[in-house]
């Protein structure tokens, strides 16, 4: 299982799945717990921040 971090409406969950598609879902099923909007999954970002219970660190591409 890997963790994921999940983005909507400057609100963020956390959520452990297999795969990002999986923590869309889930991350999915929990906001749209907590309003009366509409979630569409497409508006939800997902980040990878642990994999095989290691964090993972992301590096901005620099181009010089």
């Amino acid at each position: 299982m890997n963790g994921y971090i999940c983005f909507w409406n400057q609100d963020k969950v956390e959520v452990c799945a297999k795969t990002s598609y999986g923590a869309q879902q889930s991350a999915l099923a929990m906001f749209q717990k907590n309003t009366r909007k509409k979630v569409k999954s497409y508006d939800i970002h997902v980040v990878l921040a642990e994999q095989d219970e290691k964090p993972v660190s992301h590096h901005p591409a620099i181009l010089g």
